[in-house]
């Protein structure tokens, strides 16, 4: 996903859908580290944004190792399946996780 993409779409989302996302990363324990801190950095991020601090994102998959790669893509789809229902604008939400997960993979999906 394209910085200008991803920032566009972290712009998208209402502060109540950035600050479940941010609380569901942080509960979800057991899983892999990596993803949830990617997730968690670009929630926080476009937090710090909003609030006029201005720094680079940094790469989302640079969090994740090479072996829990697999996992962290299966996850990211279960995550989101599995909260939908907690956000004000899950449509958008997905697109967010989609994105990370397009970034993590360097794959772009058809979604």
């Amino acid at each position: 996903m394209a910085p200008d993409r991803r920032t566009a779409v972290l712009a998208s989302l209402c502060d109540a859908d950035l600050e479940v996302l941010r609380e569901l990363a942080g509960e979800a324990h057991g899983h892999p580290a990596g993803l949830l801190a990617a997730i968690t950095h670009a929630a926080d991020w476009e937090f710090r944004r909003r609030g006029g601090i201005d720094f680079e994102m940094l790469p989302l998959g640079e969090a994740i190792s090479e072996g829990d790669l697999d996992a962290a893509l299966g996850l990211a789809v279960a995550f989101h399946a599995s909260i939908a229902d907690r956000f004000k604008h899950p449509a958008l939400v997905r697109k967010m996780i989609v994105g990370v997960v397009e970034t993590i993979s360097g794959t772009q999906s058809a979604h």
